[in-house]
């Protein structure tokens, strides 16, 4: 009877202790690899998404020291991705222009991605301006 009461109180421990990602494979942080558009092929290696309930946070690392970051919203349905919404990190009055967004290769405040494919080590999105690659970081 003990055992029993020892179990019972051991399983819900284990359980709760699981973290609960709403965006399954996409939740995590992501380097940008490759942005093929059109004839044109990019390869940022200092451009990095990451992706987090219903956040999008985006930096560029143009020196170790001074990283440059935004974060927006985030609508994850089925195979689309929208984000939306960019705010300079810390200083959320700063609202992201479409210069700044070219930074990280996103084109309009509000951009819309068709997951082509995804697992654990890679995302491979479209957009109506590329197909982006990007690796898990």
């Amino acid at each position: 009877m003990r055992r029993f009461f020892l179990i019972l109180l051991l399983v819900p421990m284990l359980v709760a202790c699981d973290k609960v990602y709403i965006n399954g494979d996409l939740d995590g942080m992501w380097q940008l690899q490759r942005v093929e558009r059109g004839e044109n092929t990019h390869t940022p290696s200092d451009i990095y998404y990451s992706f987090q309930r219903h956040l999008t946070f985006v930096s560029k690392h143009y020196d170790e020291k001074i990283p440059y970051r935004f974060l927006g919203n985030l609508s994850y349905y089925g195979d689309t991705i929208v984000m939306s919404g960019f705010r300079k990190f810390l200083e959320e009055e700063i609202i992201a222009t479409p210069d700044i967004l070219s930074a990280f290769y996103l084109y309009a405040d509000t951009t819309l991605f068709v997951i082509e494919s995804l697992n654990d080590d890679f995302l491979i999105m479209n957009s109506r301006d590329g197909r982006y690659t990007l690796r898990r970081w």
